[in-house]
């Protein structure tokens, strides 16, 4: 039961076409919905000890797989300065 980061931030976007979010605020969704694969990743880090910074990882993470997450979608968007938000375009 591996989390699945993309598919997990592109279903939520997609569920929300009209918000406008910070990579935190998807990570923290993220932890609060999925609560096992959290813990399984947490388990399975040698980095990560604390819940806050596993939520740091995954916000680290979602911004770095911006990029192939936007070729890959290109409904997937995201604001110009920081913090960076993200959104989808139907």
């Amino acid at each position: 039961m591996a989390l699945n980061l993309a598919k997990a931030v592109l279903g939520y976007l997609k569920e929300r076409p009209d918000e406008k979010l910070t990579a935190r605020q998807i990570a923290e969704w993220i932890f609060a919905t999925l609560p096992d694969e959290c813990q399984a990743k947490k388990q399975s880090s040698q980095y990560v000890s604390t819940d806050a910074e596993l939520v740091q990882q995954l916000v680290a993470e979602i911004s770095s797989q911006r990029p192939r997450l936007q070729k890959r979608h290109p409904e997937l968007k995201t604001t110009e300065g920081r913090p960076r938000k993200y959104y989808v375009t139907v």
